[in-house]
């Protein structure tokens, strides 16, 4: 069986479809983050991201945990209790928190479309912190956050969202990660999760903690309860996705972990990231046997790095001279 997985896709359209029109598989992944911009129009997306951290600057400062959403409810049903100018900006936010919510939906319309029109496999979809929950989108028959489906005899289970806050999103339409620490325990919906449905693929938006998820310059973001859960149990197939920056594949008792990077280009505190990054991956049976990392370049996709994941011990089969990732950076050590 061969496997497509594509994550943090960030607008990119019209490479998704280029994908569904020149790559074979039985099945596709596509992961979160979907969607990158709630609006088409540069100058929305700027406003509303103002007024939300606006919002969001003011709640810390009168130590209110409540969401902008629901400060803002609160303040236009009850404006007498409220300065005008707090109750202009409540309206001015909820103005736009609706037309972000409709710009974003007609966005995963589309994708919709495009994979009816041109995929011939299965496709299923996870989203990530940047996303709304799927579930109130055109893809909800896809959508896979903690939810399960089985393929061929394999059992894959999904978690999406990141233990986040995304600026620029509509904040109450998106998927909670559900971890936190509450005197010295820790609690991991994720965790609980995972070990009910006992998946032979793993498939999640926030990576691990400990695996494909260091953030440069700030360090590990993982969930300690997927940790923990995959420290007891062995999967066949972990992917993940949210940190462009810590590309690989590796494998762990008889597990292989693989975050091929970001699909959708994207500008960040670390530069610009081109992407075009996906994962081809081949199973036998419920065993992961190879794995490809591959890249959409004008147009043209391309094998970088192909990896034999069959053995105790990940080997590289071969490496594409044009690719900009090295093996050894690619590969991790198990």
């Amino acid at each position: 069986m061969k496997i497509i997985y594509l994550t943090d896709i960030h607008d990119g359209l019209h490479g998704l479809k280029r994908i569904l029109q020149s790559t074979e598989a039985d099945l596709y992944l596509f992961s979160g983050d979907i969607i990158y911009k709630a609006f088409f129009s540069f100058d929305r997306i700027i406003d509303f991201c103002g007024v939300q951290e606006e919002l969001y600057y003011l709640l810390t400062e009168r130590k209110d945990d409540s969401t902008p959403f629901d400060f803002t409810t609160h303040a236009i049903r009850f404006p007498e209790k409220y300065s005008t100018a707090i109750v202009e900006k409540s309206q001015k936010y909820r103005d736009l928190y609706k037309l972000a919510a409709k710009t974003m939906k007609e966005k995963y319309e589309i994708i919709e479309k495009l994979i009816v029109k041109y995929a011939k496999s299965p496709v299923y979809c996870l989203p990530g912190n940047y996303d709304l929950d799927l579930q109130y989108t055109e893809l909800y028959q896809r959508e896979v956050h903690r939810k399960s489906f089985e393929f061929r005899n394999i059992k894959v289970s999904g978690y999406g969202g990141a233990p986040i806050w995304t600026s620029g999103i509509p904040e109450k339409l998106t998927v909670v990660f559900h971890e936190y620490t509450k005197n010295g325990k820790n609690y991991s919906e994720p965790e609980d999760f995972f070990r009910e449905e006992l998946p032979d693929i793993c498939w999640i938006h926030n990576p691990a903690y400990g695996y494909f998820d260091t953030i440069p310059g700030v360090g590990k973001c993982g969930s300690q309860g997927i940790r923990r859960y995959l420290d007891d149990e062995s999967p066949s197939l972990v992917v993940s996705g949210h940190v462009h920056e810590d590309q690989g594949i590796k494998k762990t008792k008889n597990t292989v972990f693989i975050n091929p990077s970001n699909f959708g280009a994207v500008d960040s505190l670390h530069g610009f990231q081109e992407g075009g990054y996906y994962a081809e991956i081949f199973m036998d049976g419920k065993d992961v046997v190879q794995s490809n990392l591959c890249q959409l370049r004008n147009e043209e996709w391309h094998r970088l790095i192909e990896v034999d994941c069959s053995e105790k011990q990940l080997k590289l089969i071969s490496q594409n001279p044009i690719s900009t990732v090295s093996s050894e950076d690619y590969i991790r050590g198990n």
